[in-house]
């Protein structure tokens, strides 16, 4: 393991993002500052209080997204670990 007690290394990107709700309409705008294959960093643009899961869409076209259950909070980012089913 790293030093941070990582399970996975982690890239540093910058990468737009839309949080989904339950029902697929958008929750709020986001921008990924870092990903794993385990999880990633994500910079807030709103101060809405985010759901503990949610889908993470990565793409235009919405064919890449992924399920997340939040780790930590602070008041403009979260952490994620991406759920496997």
């Amino acid at each position: 393991m790293s030093l941070e007690n990582r399970a996975a290394q982690r890239r540093y990107v910058r990468h737009p993002a839309i949080l989904l709700n339950g029902d697929g309409s958008i929750f709020c705008l986001c921008t990924m500052k870092d990903v794993s294959a385990t999880g990633a960093k994500l910079e807030l643009q709103t101060d809405s209080e985010v759901p503990d899961r949610f889908t993470l869409l990565l793409s235009k076209y919405g064919k890449v997204r992924r399920e997340c259950k939040v780790s930590w909070r602070s008041k403009t980012a979260i952490g994620i670990r991406f759920v496997v089913a």
